[in-house]
């Protein structure tokens, strides 16, 4: 019977604690937000949708394919195909976001700063097959990426070297006086 009697007084206690905490917050604004109306504010190291970034003042791709994002890759959700005919230059990209945990390790290893975390969380989709994002799906337009390079504060990519036909390239001395010599 007494143990009985202790636990009543227990139960009355702890509902008299709750209802006190309820009354403390009564008068309080709430500090919640409504969600669709209201967009949370993210910061530059939040991890969401990943994204291929171009050069913002030359809109040309900064993927090299050096496939280090897919070696790193612990779901292996991220395929890299680069061109055959032209070494550092991509063909195709594909990324599976069913599968990425987003630990940003593709992220930290590029060495481009092509893949980056975006802030757009909402990637809500009704089949798996939707998830899974191709090269023209994952790259951001130039000014987005204007965006994310001003916003994370990342350094801006050098353009890339114009390539120069082998036939207009000058010729060493050296080498010239070593073929006359034969």
């Amino acid at each position: 019977m007494i143990n009985i009697l202790k636990k009543t007084i227990s139960g009355v206690y702890n509902i008299a604690v709750g209802m006190l905490t309820v009354l403390k917050h009564v008068g309080r604004s709430p500090i919640t937000s409504s969600y669709p109306d209201v967009i949370p504010e993210l910061y530059p190291a939040s991890r969401h949708r990943l994204a291929l970034t171009v050069n913002p003042d030359t809109a040309e791709h900064l993927c090299i394919a050096c496939k280090q994002c897919e070696r790193i890759c612990p779901d292996t959700c991220i395929t890299v195909i680069g061109d055959p005919e032209k070494k550092g230059v991509i063909k195709d990209f594909y990324l599976d976001h069913g599968l990425c945990m987003f630990c940003g390790l593709c992220v930290e290893v590029c060495p481009t700063n092509c893949i980056i975390n975006t802030v757009d969380f909402e990637m809500s989709e009704y089949t798996r097959e939707d998830l899974i994002y191709d090269i023209d799906r994952l790259t951001l337009t130039q000014e987005q990426s204007r965006f994310y390079f001003d916003f994370k504060e990342m350094p801006k990519p050098k353009p890339k070297p114009a390539k120069v036909p082998a036939a207009a390239k000058p010729v060493a001395a050296g080498v010239l006086e070593k073929k006359e010599s034969l």
